[in-house]
């Protein structure tokens, strides 16, 4: 059932006693949220572990008042501020925030930030996978239905980079990490999705408990007017929504699943929690809210884990009211986004695949999951405390080779080991050793066969070799396109 009416609780701006600010972290975030600070007439400090020097992006607050410290300086110099704006990729346990704590100053993620300050509905996307996807069907549901809406926060635009630019009837919709979750105070969605929940950023949480903690703050102040979306295949996601539908005064929960009864296809057991999904898939058809929606042959993102993107993404859009003539529409419409399962060309007959957003193994494990076989697979960056034999183990019998780039080269080539040793696994291919993405590309074009596919889905974070995966996914297509020309 729709239910289109939110009583906006942010957009009240910072309380009258903040009036200087430091934000920790020169990233896009970081930055963002300094110049939004700046522009309400804060002093504002900025400050990160590089130098002034070694940040791309400084010279857009050049000409500003915004004052930079290295976080070195900080201990000796700490400005005397009234709040502490931080960038995701500083940790809750680094000195800056610690000192910030002892003070008694409160400490805010940039999602936070943009809720104090925008009026506007927020409707948010988090989970292990998937979110990137999610977001961005969601904001195409708005955007069909002729609801204008601005897709913003962990897919590549900070949240506050609109402050002053905004209207306030817009639809803000938010992807938000682990990371941008742990420090949201008064933060509340209309709609919060949350996909799935699997190993990853452990080498920042420590433990998967602190992890579902970071994420179940997506709902932490929602009320009876918003909805809580939640997927009732995950153990984990499933048990937090029956927790959810458990507290007085809290959303309405709207459970999804690839199965009408809420089994799981692979093991055919029921959801640990009990209970059936409100929207799901039947003989072909994706289900809304009980509703026929969407024949699943017309939906154009392929894999059964988009099948569930759109389901949250459906649920979420009819509850805050959007028509299910424009939800069916947005759902035959969306073509997916970059450097998710995207073609980067097909050269010679093999066909390039661009997953550089797979940054954790169950994410590589669904981007080999749309492919059955004869698969080339590069694999590798920053490892994050992964367990890669689950993937050695899903590439037996379906890759031809692997291609190995970055830190985590040994790390992945022990787990391959191990599994085709010891497990005594048979079909594994060696992993191999290629250095960086130039090298692999190139080695995987030299041995692959009309009809193979050149899958990049690397399993790692992309920091040490880029900035960022879309960097690392832009670098392949172009390695893609100087291979030779695309076949159409």
């Amino acid at each position: 059932m729709s239910s289109p009416v939110f009583v906006k609780r942010g957009g009240e701006g910072l309380p009258p006693s903040v009036r200087v600010a430091l934000v920790l972290g020169a990233s896009r975030s970081g930055l963002a949220a300094a110049g939004a600070l700046a522009k309400l007439g804060l002093k504002v400090t900025l400050s990160d572990r590089k130098t002034r020097d070694s940040l791309p992006g400084l010279e857009e607050i050049a000409a500003t008042e915004i004052a930079f410290l290295h976080e070195d300086e900080l201990a000796g110099r700490w400005p005397g501020v009234d709040l502490v704006v931080k960038s995701p990729g500083v940790p809750s346990e680094s000195v800056p925030v610690t000192m910030a704590r002892r003070r008694g100053v409160p400490v805010w993620s940039e999602v936070e930030l943009a809720y104090a300050l925008f009026p506007n509905p927020f409707d948010a996307v988090t989970g292990t996978n998937g979110k990137t996807t999610t977001t961005a069907l969601l904001g195409h549901l708005f955007l069909t239905a002729g609801r204008p809406a601005r897709i913003l926060g962990n897919i590549g635009t900070a949240v506050t980079s609109v402050a002053g630019f905004i209207a306030p009837d817009e639809e803000v919709v938010v992807e938000l990490s682990s990371f941008q979750l742990e420090d949201v105070h008064a933060f509340r969605p209309a709609a919060g999705i949350f996909l799935n929940l699997t190993q990853d950023h452990l080498d920042r949480h420590g433990s998967m408990e602190r992890y579902l903690e970071c994420k179940a703050k997506l709902f932490e102040n929602q009320g009876p007017e918003d909805v809580a979306v939640l997927n009732l295949d995950d153990p984990a996601v499933a048990e937090l929504g029956m927790k959810l539908r458990s507290r007085s005064e809290g959303p309405r929960v709207a459970f999804f699943s690839t199965t009408r009864s809420g089994k799981s296809e692979s093991s055919g057991s029921g959801s640990p929690v009990g209970g059936r999904p409100d929207s799901w898939i039947d003989s072909g058809w994706i289900f809304l809210e009980g509703r026929r929606a969407q024949p699943v042959g017309e939906i154009q993102i392929p894999g059964r884990h988009n099948l569930e993107n759109c389901l949250a993404a459906g649920t979420a859009a009819l509850s805050r009211g959007v028509e299910l003539e424009a939800v069916r529409e947005g759902l035959r419409t969306f073509r997916g986004v970059a450097h998710r399962l995207e073609t980067a060309g097909i050269v010679a007959g093999v066909t390039y695949v661009n997953d550089s957003k797979a940054t954790n193994v169950e994410a590589t494990l669904t981007a080999l999951s749309a492919y059955p076989q004869n698969v080339h697979l590069i694999l590798g960056g920053r490892d994050k405390a992964s367990d890669y034999r689950p993937i050695a183990r899903a590439c037996a019998g379906r890759c031809r080779a692997i291609y190995l780039i970055g830190e985590a080269t040994p790390l992945i080539q022990d787990a391959f080991r191990e599994v085709a040793i010891r497990e005594a696994v048979e079909g594994i291919p060696e992993a191999k050793p290629y250095g960086d993405l130039e090298k692999a590309v190139a080695g995987a074009a030299l041995k692959a066969e009309p009809g193979d596919v050149v899958l990049l889905a690397p399993a790692c974070a992309s920091f040490d070799q880029y900035r960022n995966f879309e960097e690392r996914g832009e670098h392949f297509r172009r390695l893609v396109t100087a291979l030779g020309p695309e076949e159409r």
